[in-house]
């Protein structure tokens, strides 16, 4: 049996990070077997965005009609379930003459000028399951023991490049994840691979540089800072971890009156499972920018989402992480002394705190950990 054929495989790997590609690949596989249509549906439990399900040709007009009037009235899928992994067979083979007689294929199937289907068994487990199927019409024979034969020689194919792309679509999901959790930093983040170009500045290093009051990025999207001095400084300061230094850190001087921005430069290599892939440098640097100036807002709300105070209490917890007191708080509220005490201890109940110091202790770590800010303004 022949291996399959070259523009096929490149369109389906190509589709394990390229939707299109993978429709392409489907296209050409219901060429291959000379069908008016083909599907490929892989399903993940605990992945629910990993899935996929695409349909190309003549049963793709109707798809939706398929999944909200007849698909849990379709025999093929309970029959093709039970084949082996790594194994293809038909409906003419599979599926019972009253099957052939069901309303699924009387009402849906026929009418769509379809006469038999060929499907394979990709993966089934407990978490997931993945069928590749052809669709034939009546200009075609019945499939064929050698047509079998032919997609079960690519069945590994396609299983290996749902594989990738399974993989492919967490470790995207996972990245932006992360970036999302970086963007919510006080601190600003850039990140500068081995050629030491910026690949990725942070919400708040883009604040930080648009103000333009001592550091901005480059055109490159390196940290710049205004002072040729601190800019040698810098490059030094990146030159000493790139080489071997755990870390190192620097104050930069803004244009106008305030504290200085302070930078900490550390390596961030290439690792795999916790280890690094070898004893060489750093590939790439990772650039934290404190800004003194940053001033929290919105704590009340971090407060309510996280600890589930109530308005008032959250109001008056996110008061007292920002050093007031009962009674400034009250005054500042228009409220009395008694009625602010009773918000305490609200919150006292719904933290499980019992002191105003450990109270307060968990409401900075709250505010610090989620990283809220608000830039301060230039001038």
């Amino acid at each position: 049996m022949m291996e399959p054929d070259a523009a096929l495989l490149d369109a389906l790997y190509q589709g394990t990070c390229d939707t299109a590609a993978l429709e392409r690949a489907l296209w050409l596989i219901a060429e291959k077997f000379r069908c008016r249509s083909a599907a490929l549906v892989s399903v993940e439990a605990q992945a629910p965005a990993t899935g996929n399900i695409l349909v190309v040709g003549i049963f793709k007009a109707d798809i939706d009609r398929y999944f909200s009037e007849y698909a849990p009235i379709d025999p093929a899928p309970v029959a093709f379930a039970r084949l082996s992994v790594g194994r293809a067979s038909t409906t003419d083979r599979l599926m019972t003459e009253e099957d052939h007689r069901s309303r699924f294929v009387t009402e849906f199937y026929r009418p769509l000028g379809l006469a038999e289907t060929l499907c394979g068994n990709l993966i089934s487990d407990n978490a997931r399951a993945a069928l590749i199927a052809v669709h034939r019409g009546e200009e075609r024979p019945p499939f064929s023991d050698d047509d079998v034969a032919e997609l079960e020689v690519l069945m590994p194919h396609v299983t290996r490049a749902l594989h990738l792309r399974r993989t492919i679509l967490r470790l995207e999901a996972r990245a932006a994840g992360l970036q999302t959790a970086v963007d919510r930093l006080a601190a600003g983040v850039v990140l500068l691979d081995a050629a030491g170009t910026g690949i990725f500045a942070n919400r708040a290093m883009q604040e930080i540089a648009a103000r333009g009051d001592g550091l901005s990025l480059d055109r490159a999207g390196r940290p710049l800072p205004a002072s040729h001095e601190a800019r040698g400084d810098l490059s030094a300061l990146i030159d000493r971890v790139r080489s071997g230094d755990r870390e190192g850190s620097m104050t930069i001087r803004r244009r106008v009156a305030g504290d200085p921005y302070s930078l900490l430069v550390v390596p961030s290599s290439t690792q795999l499972g916790g280890r690094s892939l070898d004893r060489r440098p750093p590939t790439q640097t990772l650039i934290f920018v404190h800004d003194p100036e940053g001033r929290i807002v919105d704590a009340d709300e971090v407060l309510r989402a996280s600890l589930g105070l109530t308005p008032s209490a959250a109001r008056l917890v996110a008061a007292l992480a920002s050093n007031h007191d009962l009674k400034s708080f009250a005054e500042r509220e228009g409220l009395s002394i008694h009625t602010v005490r009773y918000h305490l201890r609200t919150a006292f109940a719904r933290t499980g705190t019992r002191t105003q110091a450990d109270l307060v202790r968990l409401a900075v770590r709250h505010i610090h950990d989620l990283g809220l800010r608000q830039p301060a303004t230039a001038g």
